[in-house]
């Protein structure tokens, strides 16, 4: 009763009934039987035109006044009846509650439906059913449907397909009967996505199917990602005015063919999406993930994990041995990050921190490197519409600025308003989930993270080094923003300031 379609081979052996602590394993069965037969309406469990049948070696659980038993199943004929004997455990008297497979419950009141599935040829694993009775007579209902997805490109291997919804579909769900149909109700410590695993890269040369085991999905599904073994990805997103649900004991079909699926290169490990233009021949970059931070203990530099995340006022605690991280840096300090000299002489010759091997910017030496001032100022002022690509805006509560990439579309639900404003806070407030989706379309946040001055930290503002000297020994240029708006100014390089760094999109 796995839902396959080409045959039902058990996956589960006897060594997974430990995870059952209440339903021991014995040398014998206590001799009891149940006779189970399985869901199969209208021909709708029905997948490309195979019936759905038991086969022996498929395992269920049964619970029941005295506890729980591990029952094992023998075909009948039709082969959607089988005669369940029991392998272990002590059920007792009903009423009974039968589940498939065993990995669906431990304490038999809530299942657990997992983030993650194994693709099988033509076939589900593990379609969960659910049977509840007073007498030895089940008869197993589904509890969820099927998504298949019929997959068609060229020179094209699929390793993983994650499946997102609008609402959860991993994680705990209580089960109730309502006009005789299981109905599943979250009831916590899920997600909204679900993926697919191929153990081994699935070609799609000539077409094939995928199946996926979905609960009811009435929010609608909103997104299918699709990845290959060569790292290339297709992320197809549900129109704002289409509606695809997945209903129980259905299979809902879609079909991806040649000119469906526009597979993307992978981003560089660290890099966002967006792509900016910062010269008048062309050339563009892609920011990195989040500011610059270092630890001194470990000698370690990484990105931010958000674009919003500043140290704040930790960096008074810069030192060769700190071991915090740190995110306010003096000049050109990228051989002496803990450099704090209030003396601007000691920040003579700029070093760019993207000589370092950035540990999650892809770990390699001389990848990513600091815009120059005439870089921030085309970005900022000359760009196509670099106008209205740029605008103060508050992200999860933190002040800072936007700038949207050159190819741009707004997502749905948000909104966005350049130039400067009075206030910091009303035209491009945005939350998690509406920052996200901005994100996910290529604009970039600079957090306003204050200043530095030897061990003294500020935090009015939020300004972002070049790597462009002032024409004095002690001057360097830094893109600066405030609310009112943004510019390149001059600064003494002993002023600890933020560093976004930028990959060359080559």
């Amino acid at each position: 009763m796995k839902r396959t379609l080409v045959s039902l081979l058990t996956l589960l052996t006897l060594s997974g009934l430990s995870v059952f602590t209440s339903c021991q394993k014995e040398t014998t069965g206590d001799g009891t039987q149940f006779s189970a037969t399985m869901e199969s309406r209208d021909g709708k469990t029905v997948l490309n035109g195979t019936a759905l049948n038991w086969v022996s070696g498929d395992q269920v659980v049964i619970y029941g006044t005295a506890g729980c038993g591990i029952y094992r199943a023998t075909p009948q004929t039709p082969a959607t009846v089988a005669i369940l004997y029991n392998m272990g455990g002590t059920t007792g008297n009903g009423p009974f509650r039968a589940f498939y497979p065993i990995s669906l419950t431990d304490d038999g009141t809530t299942i657990t439906l997992p983030a993650a599935q194994t693709y099988v040829e033509g076939s589900i694993n593990e379609f969960p059913m659910y049977a509840e009775s007073a007498t030895n007579q089940l008869a197993f209902r589904n509890l969820c449907g099927v998504l298949k997805l019929h997959l068609t490109k060229a020179n094209t291997n699929i390793t993983t397909i994650s499946i997102t919804a609008n609402a959860p579909i991993n994680g705990n769900f209580t089960i109730s009967n309502i006009y005789g149909e299981p109905v599943l109700f979250y009831a916590g410590n899920g997600t909204n996505t679900v993926v697919l695993n191929c153990a081994t890269a699935q070609a799609i040369d000539n077409g094939k199917d995928f199946y996926i085991s979905l609960p009811a999905t009435f929010d609608s599904l909103k997104s299918i990602e699709l990845n290959t073994d060569d790292g290339r990805y297709c992320i197809k997103t549900v129109k704002s005015n289409v509606c695809i649900n997945v209903q129980r004991n259905t299979v809902t079909e879609i079909e991806f063919g040649e000119n469906d699926m526009n597979f993307i290169e992978p981003l560089p490990e660290g890099a966002l999406s967006g792509l900016f233009t910062i010269n008048a021949n062309g050339g563009q970059v892609r920011f990195s993930q989040g500011n610059l931070q270092y630890q001194a203990s470990t000698d370690t530099w990484r990105f931010a994990e958000h674009q919003y995340d500043t140290v704040g006022w930790a960096n008074r605690n810069i030192s060769a041995a700190y071991s915090g991280w740190i995110d306010l840096f003096g000049w050109g300090t990228g051989n002496n990050p803990t450099l704090a000299s209030t003396n601007n002489s000691d920040y003579g010759t700029f070093v760019d921190w993207g000589v370092n091997a950035i540990s999650n910017g892809g770990g390699e030496p001389n990848t990513w490197r600091t815009l120059t001032r005439s870089e921030w100022n085309y970005l900022r002022y000359t760009r196509t519409g670099a106008v209205s690509k740029c605008g103060p805006a508050i992200v999860n509560g933190v002040p800072g600025l936007v700038y949207l990439p050159d190819s741009w579309t707004l997502p749905g639900g948000c909104t966005f308003n350049a130039g400067g404003v009075n206030i910091w806070t009303t035209n491009n407030s945005y939350t998690l989930s509406q920052w996200a989706e901005m994100e996910a379309a290529g604009a970039v946040f600079l957090p306003a993270a204050g200043t530095r001055l030897g061990a003294n930290v500020g935090d009015n503002g939020g300004g972002y080094w070049s790597s462009t000297p002032y024409n004095s020994a002690y001057g360097a240029f830094y893109m600066s923003f405030t609310e009112y708006g943004a510019g390149t100014y001059t600064s003494d390089r002993d002023q600890g300031r933020s560093v976004r760094l930028v990959r060359d999109n080559n």
